[in-house]
């Protein structure tokens, strides 16, 4: 987490990287719910933009229960 707390640009991830970090894993559970049981709000629309700007970081953070149901 602290590295997302880095003060130096040049030294912090680029947002979307930094939503790989281990902290953000339960966001990537499709158990996950919101404090009052509701279903998170969708997480992994990313623009055409943000996918082009981190492809890579883009293809991680999208879970594969996520990428299942876009496809049905």
């Amino acid at each position: 987490m602290s590295r997302l707390l880095t003060y130096d640009p040049q030294k912090r991830p680029k947002p979307l990287v930094s939503l790989l970090d281990p902290y953000f894993d339960e966001l990537r559970d499709p158990n996950t719910r919101l404090p009052n049981g509701q279903p998170l709000p969708a997480l992994f629309n990313f623009t055409q933009e943000e996918i082009s700007d981190e492809p890579e970081a883009c293809a991680q953070l999208v879970p594969e229960w996520y990428r299942q149901q876009q496809h049905k």
